[in-house]
């Protein structure tokens, strides 16, 4: 008699209210409804060629100093490493190429060319340093070796505050920080998690991806390809989950990072089109990166404009200042005058009739005769040939 209760009892008495399961009243809103959607897709082009090119890699990294445990003092200190069968590639304008990642605690990640770096101070306590390659596009590679972990103290240890060791760490990889366009990479690194999918039943971890409020679960350490993310603000949260569903080892394996997607930033060269060989070559270190273009300080906006000399001032020859002094000496000479320049002017203003005779009597040799005969005919009426 039950199983004919059951068998027509209609499909919402059947909707057991699993945790996590939604009843029939919230099934009638759909799941995308204020939410992103995204979906996997193929690597760009260029991921593609890089990845081909690098495939035969097997990068081994070795942390040469501090030594693990080491009780550090203060003030910044030195990283160094030993990086083998990986190249660590800046391309320059193309980005970089092959590289490391240094991961210190919940810091930003630190991207390096270089075997050595200086690193900032630490604070009191224990820390966790993680150091893995990468490929030119973010991607952190899974081989065995390319990636090392120490433990740094400063002060005094304190290994409550850390993961025990030998116990599954997850560190979030990509995406983070600012993007400019799509498809983005999703990624992560886990530490120390057992194998598992050799054999069927033998899950021992699981990983739930949250997206902007969606999530799904993977079990391999798969990167994915993902479109469909919205601009600006996008919310990534990874949760490691033990076989049952239970969160594994927190609260360290619960992460939260953001990644913006701001149209019209500048997309790096893995996210565009095929790359051309001398770009590949560039990228994979084969080849030396562009010269940066030289800055043209003709044409820079904040130079003051170049300011072109006035001629200096010509000397003045003998013969140009000779009628300048003439003039002054007869302009500041009084009527008193031995030389009696000034009665001479005075009488051609006042008298213009009398030029002739007084030229005739008192010769001036600065004034030629010519001028003064065309000034005044001869007053005898006489024409002079």
């Amino acid at each position: 008699m039950l199983l004919l209760v059951l068998s027509v009892a209609p499909p919402a008495a059947l909707a057991f209210n699993l945790p996590g399961r939604r009843t029939a009243a919230e099934d009638t809103t759909p799941l995308a409804v204020g939410r992103s959607s995204q979906q996997e897709v193929a690597p760009p082009l260029a991921v593609q060629q890089l990845q081909e090119a690098l495939d035969g890699r097997r990068p081994q990294l070795e942390i040469l100093s501090p030594a693990d445990g080491a009780l550090l003092p203060a003030g910044p200190w030195t990283l160094r490493l030993k990086v083998e069968d990986w190249p660590l590639v800046d391309a320059g304008p193309l980005g970089l190429g092959p590289h490391v990642v240094v991961q210190l605690d919940g810091d930003p990640p630190l991207t390096l060319t270089d075997t050595s770096t200086t690193m900032r101070p630490l604070e009191p306590g224990s820390h966790r340093l993680t150091v893995f390659a990468a490929r030119p596009w973010g991607e952190a590679v899974k081989g065995p070796g390319a990636q090392r972990q120490i433990r740094l103290h400063r002060v005094a240890a304190n290994p409550l505050s850390q993961p025990a060791p030998g116990s599954p760490q997850l560190i979030a990889v990509s995406p983070r920080g600012t993007a400019a366009g799509t498809p983005l990479l999703l990624d992560w690194l886990l530490l120390d998690a057992p194998l598992q999918n050799l054999r069927s039943g033998d899950a021992s971890w699981r990983l739930r991806v949250s997206l902007n409020g969606d999530s799904f679960l993977v079990d391999q350490q798969t990167p994915l390809w993902l479109e469909g993310w919205r601009p600006g603000s996008n919310a990534i949260q990874f949760d490691l989950l033990d076989g049952l569903g239970e969160p594994l080892n927190p609260p360290f394996n619960s992460l939260v990072s953001e990644v913006i997607l701001e149209a019209g930033a500048e997309a790096p060269r893995w996210q565009g089109g095929r790359l051309q060989p001398t770009e590949l070559a560039i990228l994979l270190g084969e080849a030396p990166p562009p010269a940066a273009p030289e800055t043209d300080t003709d044409t820079d906006t904040d130079t003051e404009p170049e300011t072109i000399p006035e001629p200096a001032p010509e000397p003045e020859t003998a013969q140009d200042s000779a009628p300048d002094m003439e003039t002054e000496a007869l302009m500041e000479a009084g009527p008193d005058s031995t030389t009696g320049l000034g009665n001479e002017v005075q009488a051609e203003v006042e008298y213009p009739a009398e030029i002739g005779t007084a030229t005739a009597d008192r010769p001036n040799p600065s004034v030629p005769p010519t001028l003064v005969e065309l000034a005044e005919p001869p007053l005898d009426g006489s024409v002079e040939p």
